[in-house]
């Protein structure tokens, strides 16, 4: 990226370079109503409208992308809000687990039976075989 903005940037000051040698000549500007008038060269004249002229399309792109911004900020608030709820559900429920794996071993260590009995391997009935 940074290649790409001198390879842009270096052509563009060329340029206004070259533009600011060939027109050396002053100008006058006068406000009409007023006797105020001002002697400048071509070339800054020129490059200050310019200048002028990318800033204000700057201010006015910003400006207009301001519901853009704020959307995303709302959005990324609500991201962070959900990750938050997301981290305190899931140490809850570690919690929780952490209480019922309590509540289910006894105090010797051995895990408590719900009332059914294991069903022996010899009473298990066995599968078809096939020839």
């Amino acid at each position: 990226m940074r290649y790409l903005t001198w390879i842009v940037t270096i052509p563009i000051a060329v340029v206004a370079v070259l533009f600011a040698i060939s027109n050396r000549d002053t100008v006058v500007f006068t406000l009409w109503p007023t006797p105020f008038s001002l002697e400048a060269p071509l070339y800054l004249a020129t490059l200050v409208a310019l200048v002028v002229g990318f800033l204000a399309g700057g201010l006015i792109a910003w400006v207009n992308q301001g519901g853009n911004r704020r959307r995303a900020r709302v959005q990324t608030d609500r991201v962070q809000q959900l990750e938050r709820d997301l981290r305190d559900t899931r140490a809850r429920l570690a919690a929780a687990e952490k209480r019922v794996a309590e509540m289910t071993t006894p105090v010797s260590g051995q895990p408590r039976t719900t009332g059914t009995m294991p069903v022996p391997a010899e009473a298990a009935p066995a599968a078809p075989t096939v020839h």
